[in-house]
């Protein structure tokens, strides 16, 4: 049997890094992808248990009209409608409450990047990569 795959969508090599190198000691198979057109099109030639992803990253070529600072919103609108029981967890530095509440209504896990230990993120996408 394959190990789960996590798609990891960042844009800050270190924090990638580290989770990739966390999750990877716990058996999961990670590929990380720098922005929303990557990450889709990987997504659509890959079988992935759980994506992983920020908010403030590039959107990458195909959707250069959306701004950076929104990419990750339009990427979990995307997965929700093309891959609706796919697991997402967003590990962000966005503290907009209202934002946060309805990727949450998506079913979204979200963490705050930088508040959350390391640890507490590699069990919460362990979790949520078991349901699917």
């Amino acid at each position: 049997m394959k190990n789960p795959t996590v798609l990891l969508v960042d844009d800050e090599p270190w924090f990638a890094e580290a989770l990739r190198l966390s999750l990877e000691a716990e058996g999961f198979e990670c590929i990380i992808q720098t922005d929303m057109t990557s990450a889709l099109q990987f997504l659509r030639s890959n079988n992935v248990s759980v994506v992983v992803t920020d908010i403030m990253m590039p959107p990458g070529r195909d959707y250069e009209h959306i701004d950076s600072a929104e990419t990750g919103f339009h990427f979990v609108k995307l997965l929700k409608q093309e891959w609706p029981r796919l697991p997402v967890v967003c590990l962000s530095v966005v503290g907009d409450h209202r934002k946060i509440a309805d990727l949450r209504r998506e079913g979204v896990s979200y963490l705050r990047k930088g508040e959350v230990p390391l640890e507490t993120a590699v069990a919460r996408i362990k979790a949520v990569a078991s349901i699917y």
